[in-house]
């Protein structure tokens, strides 16, 4: 087999996908808009105006690939970034992206050397209908919990938090496909789900779709505890990524509201996607940090306590295992991937949108401090059983059946 392979941007889970094909012999070619090597990431830091622009790249850097066969796509992406980089962005530049890719792979996937095709939802359709056409399978990589699911929750949540939208409403819903999603999830022979979470999205609509289970995994090396935590300070717990409906935030910061915590803080850390008078008054203990990068995060992770991730909808969460590598306990829902990775001797896995049992979850961890150094170490411990190498082996046998 020999697998024409594509993802619009590069991220740690298509990083490791592509690697599971060109370390088994089966990587026709990686599609990618641009992987910067790590001395274009050097240039780029050693000019003020584009360190930006460097932070951004850094996480699609990936030497493993180095030598592999790709075909990129720069000036488009480094339009994009430029526009990003000036304020100019939104979502509409990640579509723009997809569709570079659906054409790319496209064309690319008429090689007579290309015998099945691998992408990612959003940006499949036009490749998954090409290759249908000379009898190529199509594998459909979603990282994320089926659309038509997430349309009920979202739903839901407007109703909720109403007064958490920003003006314009929610950013992604202006320009998503959902027609396009649907013809690519029909016209793939196999789906990977990071999650149970995930495949349990998908069972809602299609009941008998091929679906393999293929957990991501964390950078053991790079993600790592501390030698010891600071004592003598208060209870730090964090949250990290989107701060958004989606993510649970409304929902964490009540019930930070209702914990009434003694001697807790509690730190937020990503991009703020919710209405701006709820940023300039967030409860008492409560401080907001922009996004950062991956080597920040491990720093402010070294520092904290507990991740709280209440999520509303996930594909896999990797905050999760980034956490747990560094030590910390975890809160989190059953719209995660913690159900698959987490216990009761390292977490809490909550029923997803309950706020009673966050606000609880909060109160134990406050009031169980002495318990939180033996929990961080079995965190680290259960990390360890979900790495990259295990992903791509997932990958390499899932692919497998559809020979």
């Amino acid at each position: 087999m020999s697998i024409l392979f594509g993802h619009p941007g590069g991220n740690p889970n298509s990083h490791h996908a592509a690697l599971a094909h060109y370390e088994s012999g089966q990587l026709a070619a990686f599609c990618v808009p641009w992987m910067p090597s790590q001395a274009t990431l050097r240039v780029l830091n050693c000019i003020p105006p584009l360190k930006p622009m460097a932070r951004r790249l850094e996480r699609r850097c990936f030497p493993p690939l180095d030598n592999a066969p790709k075909i990129e796509g720069q000036a488009g992406e480094v339009y994009r970034l430029l526009l990003r980089a000036i304020g100019l962005g939104d979502e509409r530049l990640s579509y723009e992206a997809n569709d570079w890719l659906m054409r790319t792979m496209s064309r690319e996937c008429r090689r007579c050397d290309v015998t099945a095709v691998h992408a990612y939802e959003d940006c499949s359709l036009w490749q998954f209908q090409e290759a249908k056409r000379f009898g190529k399978p199509c594998i459909y990589d979603m990282p994320i919990g089926y659309y038509d699911a997430w349309k009920v929750v979202e739903a839901e949540l407007i109703r909720r938090f109403e007064d958490w939208i920003p003006r314009g409403g929610l950013p992604a819903s202006r320009y998503v496909r959902p027609d396009q999603k649907r013809k690519e999830m029909e016209l793939a022979d196999l789906v990977l789900a990071p999650s149970s979470f995930v495949e349990q999205t998908i069972r809602i609509s299609y009941p008998d779709k091929v679906i393999a289970r293929a957990r991501y995994g964390v950078d053991l090396d790079f993600w790592t505890a501390p030698a010891v935590r600071l004592e003598n300070r208060p209870l730090r717990f964090i949250a990290a990524g989107q701060l958004s409906l989606r993510k649970g935030l409304p929902l964490l910061l009540a019930a930070w509201e209702d914990a009434r915590l003694v001697d807790a803080e509690l730190h937020l850390v990503g991009s703020w996607q919710l209405a701006e008078s709820k940023r300039r008054s967030l409860p008492d203990g409560v401080t907001c940090f922009l996004s950062c990068s991956a080597v920040e995060l491990r720093d402010r992770f070294q520092l904290a306590d507990v991740l709280v991730f209440p999520s509303f909808f996930e594909g896999f969460g990797l905050v999760v295992l980034e956490a747990m590598a560094c030590g910390l306990s975890v809160i989190t829902t059953e719209a995660t991937v913690g159900r698959d990775v987490l216990d009761n001797s390292c977490g809490r896995v909550l029923q997803t949108g309950d706020q009673h049992a966050l606000t609880e979850s909060l109160r134990w961890f406050s009031n169980n401090r002495g318990e939180l150094p033996a929990m961080g170490v079995a965190a680290r411990s259960k990390s360890e059983q979900f790495t990259w190498g295990s992903y791509r082996r997932s990958v390499t046998e899932a692919v497998a059946r559809i020979r």
